[in-house]
């Protein structure tokens, strides 16, 4: 599939080395600047030296056939117009624009991204996704990492396995015995360096970072079956009031009405605005690295801590200092994923990424075959992909047993009329069920081909 992506940045150079290696034919467009250079000598695909909203850059990057683009360069404007142009001059058949800029996203300007105004079919906003993820972990005390399926019956949890946990040695076979009334499905589990999926003889060890899926009315059951009986937080404190601290806090107090939120923001104007625009948040023209300041918010009764500053540095620093004075769970906002694997070692609960989840969001709406949700996992470990299934589907009125599908693709659950079914060997898809998969990269090919419907 023909592919022209604009930008080549972080998300511009993960986006085109993961459609690379799944057999798109990709192109990368943008102006010259190391970043395209180490594109051009590490990936294998093409580069176009150029301003990406040029039509005859885009021309040149094969426009007349292409089938996707992408836009993600450093620019809105620059997104925008790149999509308005693959539609106008080239009919590009599907338009996806990175949009930063939160005014270009408020619903009275909805309107605008119509095909006779502005023809962009998807938008990704990558701090609206961040403050959602964040506010997906802080109400679902225990997890590290939670996203919605299956119409909100079904989630996918990640959760350490610590020293309170009673299934230590346990095989995931013995716990599915063990445990017969609750709709949960162990998936996959990260221990130490090492990324798998499991299988029945899988033993559960001290430590394991484990994923699995889980019926919604049975998560806080099972998540006490492991050790998890955080409750829920009743305080917030978040410091920076950039775009993602803003639409955090607005979530919050949408959703959350026993949640008490504080916010520091250290620009006095940006804080001044904060303040006018959000009624039942706290906030606070400071600094979150002043001690005096935490101290202040009464940061040691905080539930959670979430540091959402610009600044990776200043992310960790907060989160250490909110720890030892006293909150209880310390998530940071981290664009350099090198520092992640060593966070978690120094007190710092959870980490996000924006650059994965703007991946995710991406790949989601790439993916052809019904594929309704698309969740990356681990760094190129995998993605968690929920689709419809088709009657044309290969997979339509096919058992799993029957199927001999490769280790590294599992299916985690089934939605059938509304409800949840965990599969086995024998269990037969059926068209319109909707079923949430998990596949380690290399079979994602495999997969897509499964629910094709060509």
């Amino acid at each position: 599939m023909k592919t022209i992506i604009c930008g080549s940045g972080d998300v511009g150079y993960s986006i085109a080395d993961k459609l690379s290696k799944e057999n798109f034919e990709v192109t990368v467009v943008d102006e010259p600047s190391k970043k395209l250079n180490k594109i051009s000598e590490n990936l294998d695909v093409k580069v176009v030296t150029g301003l990406p909203s040029l039509p005859s850059v885009l021309m040149n990057a094969g426009a007349k056939d292409c089938e996707i683009l992408i836009a993600v360069t450093k620019s809105d404007e620059t997104n925008m117009i790149a999509c308005q142009i693959g539609h106008s001059l080239f009919e590009i058949p599907k338009k996806i624009a990175r949009i930063r800029q939160q005014d270009y996203l408020k619903g009275e300007w909805q309107n605008l991204y119509t095909k006779n105004n502005l023809p962009i079919d998807a938008i990704i906003s990558p701090e609206q996704e961040v403050a959602s993820a964040f506010h997906r972990r802080i109400i679902s005390p225990g997890t590290i990492d939670m996203v919605e399926l299956s119409e909100k019956q079904l989630k996918l949890i990640g959760f350490k396995c610590e020293h309170n946990c009673d299934h230590i040695g346990l095989t995931v076979r013995e716990l599915s015995t063990k445990f017969p009334n609750y709709l949960a499905n162990i998936l996959f589990i990260f221990r130490n360096d090492k990324k798998f999926v499991v299988n029945s003889l899988t033993k559960i060890e001290k430590n394991d970072l484990i994923y699995m899926v889980v019926e919604t009315q049975n998560l806080k059951d099972v998540l006490g079956e492991f050790g998890h009986k955080e409750l829920q937080a009743k305080k917030i404190v978040i410091i920076g009031g950039g775009n993602i601290g803003f639409s955090l806090s607005e979530l919050i107090e949408k959703n959350d009405s026993g949640i008490s939120t504080e916010l520091i923001e250290i620009d006095k104007e940006r804080a001044n605005f904060l303040a006018s625009h959000l009624n039942n948040v706290t906030v606070t023209n400071g600094d979150g690295l002043d001690n005096q300041i935490l101290d202040e918010v009464n940061i040691s009764e905080a539930g959670y801590c979430v540091a959402v500053t610009e600044d990776d540095e200043v992310n960790v620093l907060v989160s250490l200092l909110a720890k030892r004075a006293g909150a209880d769970q310390c998530m940071a906002l981290i664009n350099n994923s090198s520092y992640t694997s060593l966070l978690s070692n120094i007190g710092i609960d959870i980490t996000i990424d924006p650059k994965l989840i703007t991946i995710s969001k991406i790949l989601e709406k790439v993916r052809g075959g019904g594929i309704m949700n698309d969740y990356s996992i681990g760094d190129g470990f995998g993605e968690v992909i929920e689709a419809m299934i088709k009657k044309q589907s290969p997979l339509c009125n096919k058992n799993l047993k029957d199927l001999s599908l490769p280790k590294g693709i599992r299916i985690a659950s089934i939605l059938r009329e509304n409800k949840i079914i965990i599969p086995n060997s024998i269990t037969v898809f059926k068209e319109n069920d909707d079923v949430v998969f998990f596949a380690e990269t290399q079979y994602i090919n495999k997969l897509e081909k499964l629910l094709s419907t060509h």
